[in-house]
């Protein structure tokens, strides 16, 4: 009897401590991290964004000839190996349409021609002349604007206005701007300040859009790819100092091989630096001493 009451009492025990022992829900940020860190050593964290400008002169090499980063994104959304996402929250996923209709050119005014409100406001108007005279060709003569309009058409007018008619789709060398979400994680554990990078965002830049705004195309999981990065050796950080030595994109983005500026930090009413400083100056120098702030938190962390 003695005997089944301490087997009984011990089976209790075991089977309390494995209930108190099971492991706690993954948070969404450790599910989107490649190498998460376990919340009882976490002292301090903040949600960061950042804008990586690949024309600049220090993000380049992940900008190299034939190996954009940008061009891999898109390439493997179309392969069908990358999920495409809505927003940084990774949480709505895109079709492959949708991803293409992000991508697409928007109709609008061609390069050097007037928008209706310059053409109202009277902007080009000057260039107008009577008809049957003559206009500067530009080398110090004139040509015949009525000889022009006589001239039999050869046909190839009427078939490049048709095709202009086409979809037409921005090149991945055009998307130069990815947005940039991740954690900086201060570990009481290894006593270091860790930058948890979470999505990427690809965005069309302002000029290169019909209202002047950045049009982001897609987000995705840096979990997935870090892995494709790891398997592709195209995908290099391009060492023009010494070309034996170029480093995997995924070893880039570990070492911090990229200059990228803080756009916004975690807050209540989810503002970028510029809507809360008011300017773009004032916004540069919150996103500056933001910098400072980090390495301090790091330098200061263990002195009292």
């Amino acid at each position: 009897m003695k005997l089944f009451l301490s087997i009984s009492c011990l089976l209790v025990s075991l089977l309390g401590y494995n209930a108190y022992s099971q492991e706690k829900p993954i948070n969404a940020a450790d599910l989107n991290s490649v190498r998460p860190i376990d919340d009882a050593n976490v002292h301090y964290r903040v949600r960061l964004w950042r804008r990586l400008d690949l024309n600049e002169k220090i993000n380049q090499p992940l900008f190299s000839f034939n190996n954009e980063i940008s061009k891999f994104l898109v390439e493997w959304v179309e392969a069908g190996i990358l999920t495409p996402y809505a927003n940084d929250s990774l949480k709505t996923k895109m079709t492959l349409a949708q991803f293409k209709e992000n991508l697409k050119i928007e109709e609008g005014v061609v390069d050097g021609e007037l928008s209706d409100a310059e053409k109202s406001a009277g902007f080009g108007s000057e260039n107008k002349t009577p008809s049957g005279a003559g206009t500067d060709d530009g080398w110090g003569g004139k040509t015949n604007s009525t000889a022009e309009k006589a001239k039999p058409s050869d046909g190839f007018t009427e078939k490049t206005a048709t095709s202009a008619t086409s979809a037409a789709y921005y090149f991945p060398k055009e998307l130069t701007i990815i947005e940039i979400k991740e954690d900086a994680i201060f570990d009481r554990q290894r006593s270091r300040l860790y930058f948890d990078i979470l999505s990427f965002t690809l965005i069309i830049p302002a000029f290169k859009t019909k209202a002047g705004f950045d049009k982001p195309v897609a987000s995705f999981r840096y979990k997935e790819l870090y892995k494709l990065f790891r398997s592709n050796p195209n995908c290099i950080w391009y060492n023009s100092q010494n070309e034996i030595q170029h480093k995997n994109m995924a070893d880039a983005f570990d070492l911090r091989m990229f200059q990228a500026r803080i756009v916004k930090k975690g807050n209540p009413r989810n503002q970028f630096l510029t809507d809360i400083n008011n300017s773009e100056l004032d916004g540069l120098n919150r996103s500056q001493a933001l910098e400072y702030e980090l390495l301090e938190i790091e330098h200061d962390m263990w002195e009292n």
